[in-house]
């Protein structure tokens, strides 16, 4: 399996240059011509379309101006508009998603000299010097740190497993860093807040106090690219700002992926933390904390700069411990290979489904449709059942958990862009269960049942073109045609699976065997085994919880909006209607009236 691929210079229509690196850790340069499919004969055809068309491979069409949409001169044309490399790979390795092994990974954290607040303009004009690098390299088991000494205080020491190295000038610092960098040449670094400030200063840092050239050196390709926030004018007092540095300033070095370790946790801990400072989560998961000292931190590097290098080395300690204990390094590269993308994309949960529907698609001879070409851009639609408890003491309380409610929802209605068969639009209004108002329920198909049945309403087909109706022939459409109604109206096919509805049912298996596996393993006393299993069956639990998000964003190929409130609502309602069956009859219990069942 792949470590890593980066997509290189286009060299012909649709042909590319593709960088692989493998579990061997070479190099390789890899053709490979980008192909689509389009509709075609039955007799020509080597693959079906999503809704059943035949299709077959070409090569000889052209990306629209915006990729994200078709290209209008080629009709019925599916599968052009995901990124060459990540098609490459799924092409490649098909559905084999077992994780590459060997990589270098190292974990690093930089130390500079105090200055201004970290803006975008700052980190790019990287005005103080860097004071100390530290990192750990896991596959030699060895710590180093490079050290400004101006004061001449160390001696070049090597121990077993850890090396100090003094430089008497940040020039030679950073010369020294780059040398040992690439002599290195790791797969992974990994950091704390490492892709918003150590990596974008360190880089250029290294640009102004050496060259452009010796910065691109990081790169095995010589490559970096880097992302800076767009601007935007302050309406109130006509200031341009920058938009959000920390989610638009970044700098990638090509063919090194990089993983910040506090991005990961605020995205796989699914908890909040009350602060997301190194020393506060370390504390809190690995029982470590940062180095304490009195004054700040330039000063420490002044008056005690053993003490300072003991500071530089707790973080990149604290760091490894919390992969240790947590593991996410592991479950990012299992969620990767399953979207067949590169580990540092992993934040994107789109990229990880839409790569590992694709490649399931793929295998069992279906072309992956392309994205919408028009997709609904809603940004505000009903989401989840918000609560709010009553005001008072009270003798007995109870709760209720529903699992897994969203993927549950979308197989049980068979939730799907080609199984939609469109939505009953009406206004919102009270639906009143157990004498108790509900909003936004809209309209399911119980509710048609108690309306006047010649009352019209207007429907909207999946082409979303309206039409009127009388309720009661509508009723008779949905039973006639066996059809799944959401709680807002949404009417789907049940003749066939959903591909939503196919995943997710795949990916419930698949966790529930590797749940078995992992039991099993811990009861015969296979802890690595177990934690092989754990690790396998938290990686689809985050696949089947995430695929709800993804349906809601319009580039997401498999979803659009109007299932993303279908599921939504529909959960809205379950949670309703459940909770009051339960409050009354565990009201009836509580009064005798009849027993607990």
């Amino acid at each position: 399996m792949y470590k890593k691929c980066y997509q290189g210079k286009k060299l012909d229509h649709n042909l590319y240059e593709m960088h692989l690196w493998e579990e061997d850790g070479k190099h390789q340069v890899v053709e490979y011509k980008n192909t689509a499919y389009v509709n075609c004969s039955k007799q020509e055809a080597t693959l079906k379309g999503l809704n059943g068309e035949f299709v077959k491979p070409i090569t000889n069409w052209r990306f629209s101006k915006n990729p994200m949409y078709r290209d209008k001169n080629t009709p019925g044309l599916h599968f052009h508009d995901m990124p060459a490399y990540q098609k490459f790979l799924i092409e490649k390795y098909g559905i084999n998603d077992e994780p590459s092994t060997g990589h270098r990974e190292v974990f690093f954290d930089i130390e500079i000299e105090m200055g201004g607040a970290l803006t975008e303009e700052y980190i790019e004009d990287a005005p103080k010097p860097v004071t100390s690098i530290a990192w750990f390299d896991k596959q030699e088991d060895k710590w180093s740190i490079i050290i400004l000494d101006k004061k001449k205080q160390l001696n070049r020491t090597k121990a077993r497993n850890k090396e100090i190295i003094p430089v008497p000038t940040e020039t030679e610092l950073l010369k020294t860093f780059v040398k040992l960098f690439k002599e290195m040449n790791p797969d992974i670094i990994i950091g704390w807040n490492s892709d918003y400030f150590d990596i974008p200063y360190l880089y250029y840092r290294i640009e102004k106090v050496l060259s452009k050239k010796a910065a691109t050196s990081l790169s095995p390709l010589g490559i970096v690219k880097t992302r800076k926030s767009a601007k935007y004018k302050d309406q109130t007092t006509g200031e341009i700002k920058a938009r959000w540095y920390k989610q638009d300033m970044y700098v990638d070095i090509v063919g090194v992926e990089s993983l910040d370790y506090m991005r990961i946790h605020k995205k796989f801990s699914f908890r909040d933390e009350p602060s997301y400072k190194l020393d506060v989560i370390g504390e809190k998961y690995t029982g470590l904390n940062k180095i304490e000292y009195e004054g700040n931190l330039d000063n420490l590097f002044e008056d005690d700069i053993h003490k300072f290098i003991q500071y530089n080395f707790r973080d990149v300690e604290i760091l490894k411990l919390l992969d240790e204990k947590l593991d996410y390094l592991a479950l990012v590269k299992n969620l990767s290979h399953k979207g067949k993308h590169n580990y540092s994309e992993v934040y994107a949960n789109t990229k990880t489904q839409d790569g590992a529907i694709s490649a399931y698609l793929l295998s069992e001879g279906i072309a992956p449709p392309a994205r919408d070409p028009n997709p609904i851009n809603k940004k505000n639609y009903a989401g989840g059942y918000l609560f709010c408890p009553t005001a008072g003491i009270f003798n007995y309380m109870f709760d209720e958990d529903l699992t897994s409610l969203y993927p549950s929802i979308i197989m049980s209605l068979n939730i799907g862009k080609e199984t939609l068969v469109g939505r009953i639009i009406m206004p919102d209004e009270k639906v009143v269960v157990e004498n108790k108002e509900i909003f936004n329920c809209r309209y399911a198909l119980n509710d048609l049942k108690k309306m006047d049945q010649d009352r019209s309403v207007l429907v909207q087909n999946a082409k979303r073109s309206n039409t009127n109706i009388k309720i009661k022939d509508l009723i008779d459409l949905i039973e006639s045609e066996n059809l799944a109604v959401s709680a807002n109206g949404v009417m789907f096919r049940t003749d066939f699976d959903s591909v939503l509805s196919t995943i997710l049912n795949k990916w419930f298996n698949e966790r529930v065997v590797f749940k078995n596996k992992m039991k099993d393993a811990y009861k015969a006393g296979n802890k690595e085994l177990g934690e092989l299993m754990h690790l396998k069956q938290h990686t689809m639990k985050i696949l089947l919880n995430s695929l709800y998000g993804a349906t809601a964003l319009g580039s997401f190929r498999y979803g659009n909006v109007i299932l993303s409130e279908a599921i939504t609502l529909s959960g809205q309602r379950i949670i309703q209607e459940s909770a009051a069956f339960a409050n009354k009859h565990m009201n009836q219990v509580m009064r005798g009236e009849i027993e607990l069942c």
